[in-house]
């Protein structure tokens, strides 16, 4: 009799060591979809900032882009500062959404290239005018001057035809992560993908373009 107590004891504290790992580990699973969860709709929201603020850099840069080429026109020389823009490519691991990733990384790489492209341009401009001003004869200086500022114009005019196309890629952008942030915060968490189930809202076309029309009001208020 004795024996079958011992061996229920040790039964009984078996599963209830199975248990208490069964729950551990569920407790684990739990806490740690609520983190991958929690770092995702943190990373949306420190992207879609970060892009509302590169639509203003965006818009800021090719206004100056503008005025250097009616200086330009002009033959005046043209002094100012491109800003750069944000760019930030770690947050994107934070991210499951590989639309939107993809998404994400070309916009940086086309922000990076444009960023890349005025400043050079703006450096090689002016190293072109300090040579100008080198020239001795007063003729000849306003006649290479003339030069330079006639065949940067087309390169100017060229750069200057990109514009909607980032604007409409930051904007398109800045809509899907609206919308990606809306359905992360209806997320229920589990250990197997399928657990992680996006209740409400869904990313719909109709979703996106809202969020375009919303932010198309916001940038017509800065005109």
């Amino acid at each position: 009799m004795s024996l079958l107590n011992f061996t229920n004891e040790i039964i009984v504290s078996f599963i209830g060591t199975l248990f208490a790992l069964f729950s551990a580990g569920i407790v684990w699973i739990l806490k740690s979809a609520y983190e991958k969860h929690r770092a995702e709709v943190f990373a949306l929201s420190k992207f879609e900032t970060i892009f509302a603020n590169n639509l203003t850099i965006l818009k800021d840069n090719f206004n100056f882009l503008n005025d250097w080429i009616n200086s330009l026109e002009n033959n005046r020389a043209f002094s100012i500062h491109f800003e750069g823009y944000y760019i930030n490519e770690e947050e994107t691991y934070k991210i499951k959404n590989l639309e939107l990733i993809n998404r994400l990384l070309s916009l940086n790489y086309m922000l990076r290239r444009t960023g890349f492209d005025f400043e050079n341009t703006y450096k090689t401009y002016w190293e072109g005018v300090r040579s100008v001003n080198e020239i001795k004869d007063e003729e000849s200086r306003e006649r290479n001057f003339e030069a330079l500022n006639k065949n940067l114009l087309p390169v100017l005019q060229k750069m200057n035809s990109g514009y909607k196309v980032i604007e409409d890629k930051l904007v398109d952008v800045v809509a899907y992560i609206r919308c990606a942030n809306n359905v992360r915060k209806h997320s229920i968490f589990g250990y197997f993908s399928v657990l992680f189930l996006d209740i409400y809202p869904k990313i719909t076309d109709n979703s996106v373009k809202r969020q375009v029309e919303i932010l198309r009001e916001n940038i017509s208020r800065l005109d």
